[in-house]
C-alpha cells in the first residue's frame, strides 16, 4: 500500500459510540459558529504588555518605573501599605479611602535589584519589580507574601471598550476571603466571582452574587502572613480564584493565583 491508499483508507477508529460522539461535537461546533455570526464583532484590537525597564524617577515613598511602553509608580506609605498603578494612575482619588491617603514614607529607597529590577525598600515591606514588570512584595526577612506578573492590556483600534488582566501568585497554603457583601459569605472557595455592583431587587439567598456591595477587595491569609489587596476600579469585571496545593513529602508546592480582568465600558484611544 503506498501513501496514497493509505489517505483513502483512514476511517474513524473507535467504538460506535465514540464516533457518534465525535459527530455530535462537530456539529455542536458548527452551530456555536452559526450563532457567532450573528454576534457583533469585537472588533481590531492591540496587545500591550509593560515591556522592558528604560529608566526610574525617586519619588516620594518610592517612584516611578518606566518601561518601554508603560510606567509604574510605587508609593509605600508610612504604616506598610503599598500603593502601584499603572499607565499614570495615582492614589488618590481611591475607594479603598475613607479620607486622604497616608503619607509616604520617607525613609522608603529606589535601589537597582539584580537582573536589570529595582525594588522599593522600607521598614515595613520590600517591594520588588522585574525588569519586565512582575511586582513581588515581601517582608522584611524576605518572606513572599504576593507576586503580580506583568499586567496584559487589550485596547481597542477603534471606539470601544478596552480591557485588562491582572495575574497574581500568592503561598500554597493561602486561602481567601473577602469581595464586599457577598450572598456566599466571607469565605471564598476556588471559582470566579463577578464585579461589580448589582441589585437582585428582591430577597437574596446563597446563590444570588454579586450583590451592590461587592468590592473588588480580597484577604489573603497564610501562615507566612495576612495582606489585603484592593484593586482600585469602577469598571465591570471578575476575580478568577484558584487556591493553592501544598507538596505531600518531596512534592512541590502549587501556588495560590488570583487574578483579576476589567473591561472599560468607554471608547479606548485610537
Amino acid at each position: 500500500m503506498n501513501g496514497r491508499d493509505l489517505v483513502r483508507s483512514m476511517r474513524v477508529i473507535g467504538s460506535a459510540g465514540a464516533a457518534q460522539r465525535l459527530l455530535t461535537v462537530g456539529a455542536a461546533w458548527r452551530r456555536r459558529r452559526a450563532d457567532a455570526m450573528a454576534l457583533p464583532a469585537r472588533g481590531a484590537e492591540r496587545a500591550r504588555v509593560p515591556g522592558l525597564v528604560q529608566d526610574v524617577e525617586p519619588g516620594p515613598g518610592g517612584g516611578t518605573i518606566r518601561f518601554s511602553r508603560s510606567e509604574l509608580m510605587i508609593r509605600v506609605a508610612v504604616n506598610g501599605a503599598v500603593f502601584w498603578g499603572w499607565d499614570g494612575v495615582g492614589p488618590e482619588p481611591s475607594y479603598a479611602l475613607g479620607g486622604r491617603c497616608p503619607e509616604a514614607d520617607p525613609r522608603a529607597v529606589l535601589e537597582p535589584d539584580k537582573d536589570g529590577g529595582w525594588r522599593v525598600v522600607a521598614e515595613r515591606v520590600t517591594v520588588v519589580v522585574s525588569r519586565h514588570g512582575a511586582i513581588e512584595v515581601r517582608t522584611p526577612g524576605g518572606v513572599a507574601l504576593r507576586r503580580d506578573l506583568p499586567p496584559r492590556w487589550w485596547e481597542s483600534a477603534g471606539c470601544g471598550p478596552g480591557r485588562w488582566m491582572q495575574r497574581s501568585e500568592v503561598a500554597a497554603d493561602a486561602r481567601f476571603f473577602g469581595l464586599g457583601g457577598r450572598a456566599s459569605g466571607p469565605r471564598l472557595r476556588a471559582g470566579t466571582y463577578r464585579l461589580w455592583n448589582t441589585d437582585p431587587g428582591r430577597a437574596f439567598g446563597r446563590c444570588d452574587d454579586p450583590l451592590y456591595l461587592t468590592m473588588p477587595a480580597h484577604l489573603v491569609v497564610a501562615d507566612a502572613a495576612t495582606h489585603l489587596a484592593f484593586h482600585d476600579t469602577s469598571w465591570d469585571g471578575s476575580v478568577k480564584l484558584r487556591e493553592g496545593e501544598e507538596g505531600a513529602g518531596s512534592g512541590h508546592d502549587g501556588p495560590g493565583r488570583p487574578s483579576c480582568g476589567w473591561t472599560a465600558a468607554r471608547c479606548a484611544a485610537g
